[in-house]
């Protein structure tokens, strides 16, 4: 059967109709990315005139520009009018451009997340791609490259036009349930606004919940969950297909409140929900935000994928700048020396120390000090912890006398075979030791937190119970047995193993006799306090590491800048918090230094 011409065309565009009209419609079409910085308002830290102001950035017109005053530590920020998916940035330099500078992002404009940092920026157009979520973007400049100011014809944000996207929150703008609210000026819907100033509560009880409705299945393997002062000390994070039958993928019954970062095994679901058991306060319960994101992308979300970004981040900088911070002796007050070398230093440092100890202003306040590990970390700080542990002959409520004071605790060598042979007695209470460490441990990984672990510290100082075993059975054999328990037994995966001795004159002759090897460490490091910073010590410490990052486990006298412009490998060096007022005249000099990194200029890990 022959078809007209005529007719056989008429078909063709009604097919061609059906189609255009079927692209138009199709829910699954992919928002467009466009420059969402255009023409949006722009805040920035000065200005050079007022020809040169800073919406300037952000109008399109590449023969415009924004320019700053002569002096480092400028920024612009770029207000997105609304939470927005962010695909990258593009900055498009004047002649006076930024060697040293971070793109953070925010959603309330307090707090701030760097995604990107550049150390030795060579101007013209960069483009920089990354992932995030985010109402505001700011470009924060510490480093000029030339004698003027910091100068930007065009400040560019790239991401979905409005159409949303897969790699935001999953959750912003969707329908929400909840089991009750406070009141009309606290509604379900203020957990997924986007807006961190607005927030959702619930009556005064517990037994509470919250589940957002993705409106389809998706991937899921994050959840962040950002709490009012009113937070949930104990909570699951529960997702469906069909919102009846539901499954618990998080369990948390030790919450802190603050911001919780959860991750878990991508799952599908088209409802998530937050199960409220018992609250914190005698109020019910607050979120300001309940976001989603999605699996997708091989779900680079977990602890592993953080531990493995701090690594690189460590192995990046290495050679070019150095962390610097303080140990906190006072586990119940956690922040205190942090606090007097930031006064002094006129910075945060960056390196957040604390100990899990001996005796009762210790072992009690341990979980203390663990809430302010999780706190530092998410503020982008590097977290460490040692063990100035008593010897396994006695109970956690020894004195420094029993550790290395007066009268130390000595275990003999025989003492030390028992120690390290499973099954004895002795290795029995090591191992109950270990089980203790491993529930905070475990606290710190639940909540995606990272820690370089310090155990033994000062191997070769004979003060200390455990220093001085040489030998197939020696201080280097407990320090296997304890990566071994806590790695493969305890399957603890948020652990940087750190591997640390003192600098005794004999330091390149016997070091080699406490190397536990190389698969058991991830950092060696060196405690300052004997022969100083000679450049024997730093070779020494060079060549046992092969080729992995080394740092100042703690010292007396922090280093100056030469000196780690000459030695440029450490990567941290942590100050012992019994001599900050013997370095308070140095601290400033030091913390303002190009080559020396404080808080806010770290990349954050979340």
């Amino acid at each position: 059967m022959s078809i007209s011409r005529t007719a056989w065309l008429c078909s063709f565009a009604l097919i061609l109709i059906s189609i255009a009209l079927g692209a138009v419609h199709s829910p699954s079409a992919k928002a467009a990315t466009v420059n969402l910085a255009l023409g949006k308002p722009v805040t920035v830290s000065s200005v050079q005139s007022s020809e040169y102001g800073g919406s300037n950035a952000v109008d399109g017109n590449t023969s415009t520009r924004w320019s700053s005053n002569t002096n480092d530590q400028q920024y612009i920020i770029v207000d997105l009018g609304a939470a927005r998916s962010i695909s990258s940035v593009v900055l498009r330099w004047e002649a006076a451009y930024a060697k040293g500078f971070q793109i953070q992002t925010s959603n309330d404009n307090t707090a701030w997340t760097t995604v990107y940092s550049n150390y030795s920026g060579t101007g013209g157009n960069n483009t920089i791609t990354f992932t995030a979520s985010a109402r505001y973007v700011k470009m924060y400049a510490f480093t000029r490259a030339t004698a003027y100011g910091y100068s930007l014809y065009e400040f560019e944000v790239y991401g979905d036009d409005g159409g949303g996207s897969s790699a935001g929150n999953l959750a912003l703008g969707k329908p929400v349930s909840v089991s009750s609210t406070q009141d009309s000026t606290t509604p379900a819907s203020y957990a997924v606004d986007g807006n961190a100033s607005t927030r959702w509560s619930s009556s005064y009880a517990d037994q509470q919940y919250i589940y957002v409705d993705l409106g389809s299945q998706q991937s899921i393997a994050k959840v962040v969950l950002k709490w009012e002062s009113a937070y949930a000390k104990q909570f699951q994070v529960q997702t469906s297909t069909d919102n009846s039958s539901w499954t618990t993928v998080y369990s948390n019954y030790s919450g802190t409140g603050g911001t919780n970062t959860i991750t878990f095994s991508p799952t599908t679901a088209r409802y998530v929900k937050v199960y409220l058991i018992q609250r914190a306060t005698a109020y019910g319960f607050s979120l300001y935000e309940f976001e989603v994101y999605s699996g997708a992308g091989g779900g680079g979300t977990g602890v592993a994928a953080v531990k493995q970004r701090v690594l690189d981040y460590l192995n990046g900088i290495s050679g070019n700048h150095t962390i610097v911070g303080i140990e906190n002796k006072n586990a119940g007050t956690p922040t205190s020396d942090s606090n007097t070398v930031a006064s002094i230093a006129g910075r945060t440092p960056s390196l957040w120390g604390g100990d899990f100890g001996f005796g009762s202003g210790a072992v009690d306040k341990r979980q203390t000090m663990i809430n302010e590990a999780k706190n530092q970390f998410n503020k982008g700080a590097l977290v460490t912890l040692m063990y100035h542990a008593c010897a396994p002959t006695r109970d956690e409520y020894c004195s420094w006398d029993d550790i290395g004071g007066a009268n130390p605790a000595k275990l003999t060598d025989a003492q030390f075979t028992q120690l390290t042979t499973p099954g004895t007695s002795l290795y029995n209470a090591w191992i109950g030791r270990l089980d203790t460490l491993s529930t905070y441990l475990q606290d710190l990984e639940n909540n995606n937190v990272v820690v370089l672990f310090r155990p033994f510290h000062e191997m070769n100082q004979c003060v200390f119970w455990w220093s001085c075993h040489k030998g197939s059975n020696g201080t280097a054999k407990l320090y296997q047995i304890t990566h071994d328990y806590l790695t493969n037994t305890k399957g603890l995966e948020n652990i940087i193993w750190v591997w640390n001795v003192q600098d005794f004159s004999n330091l390149s002759t016997e070091i080699d006799a406490y190397n536990p090897g190389s698969s058991y460490f991830d950092i060696a490091s060196l405690d300052v306090y004997n022969t100083g910073y000679t450049t024997a010590n730093y070779n020494t410490m060079l060549r046992v590491s092969g080729g992995k990052p080394i740092a100042i486990g703690e010292c007396q006298f922090m280093p100056s800048s030469s000196l780690l412009a000459s030695q440029n490998k450490w990567i941290y060096a942590m100050l012992w918090p019994d001599f900050i007022e013997d370095n308070r005249s140095t601290l400033p000099g030091i913390y303002a230094a190009s080559n020396v990194l404080t808080l806010d200029e770290m990349p954050g890990w979340k």
